[in-house]
């Protein structure tokens, strides 16, 4: 089901400036059949649809499979989450996954997308004893986020912690001042024993120029897309035990019959064993 033009509109100028130009995570909600959108995303969407016909299939796959993932490991035990690139909330979320399953989770949701965090903070509002922070912010800037108060009063870095990372790596560029796996790895280093990393990132190995063409389209729309290989995927696990299938598209995981054959994506958890604990 398509949305309808009906968005609850905001007047502050920061989210008026927002309007007028795409966001990925807004073009994420109308594929995904939400309703936090504006006409510049649809129009945006429709025409990365044009230049990859099964995109609303691959981000619907995408995010079954982070649904899956958080409820494997919280069933695992365990109870804490940052989502990074959290994008706007969707029914069910992966706090409400992880909620079900821990009614005294903790959670931090962070996005750069100051729209993100305005619905954020009036959608997700966790029920005590479960504690669930927003905050506006760039995935770039680790030190930031991590000294944040959102973070110091949530996260518990001695306990295990759920880092996920869903379709936000591909939107960062990998520069020499700045290496992706470092980036990452700032955030894994915190992490204690026992922790798990979940990464979705497009690539074009899979399908090959519908990829590349919706990748362009994105990037000349202000949202750059940095597809990469399964190579250069899998090193930003480096040093974490990859669990069952292993870094895969997230199709193979889909419980329906026949099995989707396109994919724009590697999916991938890992867990930190005690060879690469934290001293804490």
């Amino acid at each position: 089901m398509r949305p309808d033009d009906s968005m609850l509109l905001h007047s502050s100028g920061a989210v008026a400036e927002v309007q007028s130009r795409p966001s990925s995570a807004r073009m994420q909600n109308y594929l995904l059949g939400g309703r936090d959108h504006y006409i510049v995303d649809r129009d945006r969407a429709l025409r990365a649809v044009d230049r990859m016909p099964f995109l609303e299939s691959a981000v619907r796959h995408e995010r079954l499979y982070v649904l899956r993932m958080v409820q494997a490991l919280a069933v695992a035990g365990i109870r804490q989450l940052v989502d990074f690139g959290c994008g706007l909330p969707h029914a069910p979320t992966p706090v409400d996954v992880l909620i079900r399953i821990h009614p005294d989770a903790r959670a931090v949701c962070i996005d750069n997308d100051v729209l993100v965090h305005t619905y954020a903070d009036e959608m997700m509002t966790a029920k005590a004893p479960a504690v669930v922070a927003s905050l506006c912010a760039d995935v770039r800037h680790p030190e930031s986020i991590l000294a944040s108060r959102e973070i110091l009063e949530t996260i518990n870095w001695r306990e295990p912690v759920i880092l996920l990372l869903g379709s936000v790596l591909h939107h960062i560029e990998d520069t020499a001042p700045q290496p992706l796996t470092v980036l990452v790895d700032q955030y894994k280093h915190v992490a204690a024993t026992g922790s798990a990393l979940v990464i979705t990132h497009a690539t074009a190995d899979l399908s090959g120029k519908p990829v590349r063409r919706f990748a362009k389209t994105m990037t000349a729309a202000g949202c750059p897309v940095h597809l990469r290989t399964k190579e250069q995927i899998a090193r930003l696990f480096d040093g974490w035990q990859l669990t069952a299938p292993g870094l895969a598209a997230p199709q193979t995981l889909a419980l329906e019959y026949p099995l989707p054959q396109q994919a724009a994506s590697y999916a991938g958890t890992a867990r930190k064993d005690a060879a690469h604990g934290r001293t804490v």
